[in-house]
């Protein structure tokens, strides 16, 4: 009986294991999916300004938009918003001759765009006819803010 008794907590054991494993790696997946979804909304509102300006839109560029997600996370982490110090580098491998950054945090992506549209220099960047590709990463911290990185190149 007592054999019996500690197969079945063995047996109980694993199945929990298995199923953190399985929460674990659904949640991963849906933080995946959800940065993926704020990213395409960022670019979606960036769009929709140029669009409002009779400006072409942006196509995103998935690959360089990791890295604009990391500096997302790193600002996040530090604090503060920076730059990306050497952004050349940062398109390094990129078919570009101009490029630019916009960086914010705040409550949301729409606020962001807004206050985006309200600064000179930012706008700038979004509007940039010579722009035609951006990388976009968000960031959303343990508070809820927003961190957004935005590249644009061309």
């Amino acid at each position: 009986m007592e054999a019996a008794a500690t197969g079945a907590r063995r047996t109980a054991a694993v199945a929990l294991l298995l199923l953190v494993a399985l929460l674990a790696n659904g949640v991963r997946a849906f933080d995946a999916n959800a940065a993926s979804t704020r990213r395409e909304r960022m670019l979606s509102l960036t769009n929709r300004d140029r669009d409002a300006h009779d400006k072409a839109a942006l196509s995103l560029d998935t690959e360089l938009s990791r890295y604009a997600k990391e500096h997302s996370r790193a600002m996040a982490t530090k604090g503060y918003l920076f730059h990306t110090e050497d952004l050349a580098g940062a398109l390094k491998g990129v078919d570009w001759s101009i490029g630019g950054e916009n960086v914010g945090v705040g409550s949301s992506l729409d606020s962001l765009e807004d206050a985006f549209m309200h600064s000179t220099e930012h706008r700038r960047n979004i509007l940039r006819t010579a722009f035609d590709a951006s990388a976009v990463g968000v960031y959303q911290d343990a508070e809820g803010n927003v961190w957004v990185t935005v590249i644009f190149y061309g």
